[in-house]
């Protein structure tokens, strides 16, 4: 089991999320994120774990949200 940092950068600090597995960490941070207006995106995001192909798919899987969530708010404009 691996034990995951995620550290999320916003206007009013930064969130440390901690999780045990990797679908807990993804959760988490997805609805962090969720939350966040879209102003706010891209926000700045850490992923930390002993395993580095953890780290490259959340690093990815996070990026990729944001930036889907970036184009649906300039497409509105």
């Amino acid at each position: 089991m691996a034990t995951i940092a995620i550290l999320i950068g916003t206007q009013a600090g930064a969130r440390l999320l901690a999780a045990n597995s990797e679908r807990e960490a993804a959760l988490s941070a997805e609805a962090f994120l969720l939350r966040l207006p879209r102003r706010a995106l891209p926000a700045p995001l850490w992923v930390q774990c002993a395993d580095p192909a953890v780290t490259g798919r959340l690093t990815f899987y996070l990026s990729d949200l944001q930036s889907e969530r970036v184009r649906e708010r300039d497409a509105r404009v």
